[in-house]
């Protein structure tokens, strides 16, 4: 993954004009569209690996955007976000995230993100914490915030709002193309 964060870092945002979409078993969310199939749009000879990386990469962040636009389109703020696990661990993937959201990206100091969470529940059930905010509160430690930069932010969004055009555009063939 390190080498590949490497590749793909060394790629301006929007891929050289590749856009990824990540729907290789269907779509739950925001597109509840069980059809919907992974495309490379924009893909030319120009483009080399290390541009796909970068894409599918921006393409993942896109399709969380899109999961971040239905929260806020139900008014809940997001002003900052956790991120854990392998893409956690990324700093390109997670300052992506940083500029692609226009909010902190936050992770946590221990790397056993899931195991952890149970642990706390655990703790919760067996009563040596009274509830599972006072448990977080007392065990989960944070690293310092990823912050956006603010000249990446508008670049990332005129990407995603070309982002956000394919799906709509590709519906019927989505659809079309399973009953072939």
């Amino acid at each position: 993954y390190y080498l590949m964060d490497k590749e793909a870092g060394s790629v301006p945002i929007g891929a050289n004009r590749l856009l990824y979409m990540p729907y290789l078993n269907g779509e739950r969310t925001p597109h509840l569209d069980p059809n919907a199939r992974g495309v490379f749009f924009g893909l030319s000879t120009m483009h080399k690996k290390k541009e796909m990386l970068r894409a599918v990469m921006e393409g993942v962040s896109y399709s969380l955007r899109d999961c971040v636009e239905v929260m806020r389109e139900m008014n809940i703020n997001v002003s900052d976000m956790m991120a854990c696990g392998g893409g956690g661990t990324s700093p390109l993937w997670r300052q992506m995230l940083a500029d692609t959201y226009n909010c902190a990206v936050r992770t946590v100091v221990s790397k056993e993100g899931p195991a952890l969470g149970v642990a706390l529940l655990a703790g919760v059930g067996a009563g040596l914490y009274p509830s599972v905010q006072e448990g977080c509160r007392r065990v989960i430690r944070l690293n310092a915030p990823q912050e956006p930069i603010e000249e990446n932010v508008p670049k990332y969004e005129a990407f995603y709002r070309m982002y956000t055009k394919l799906y709509p555009a590709l519906k019927d063939c989505y659809k079309e193309l399973a009953t072939l």
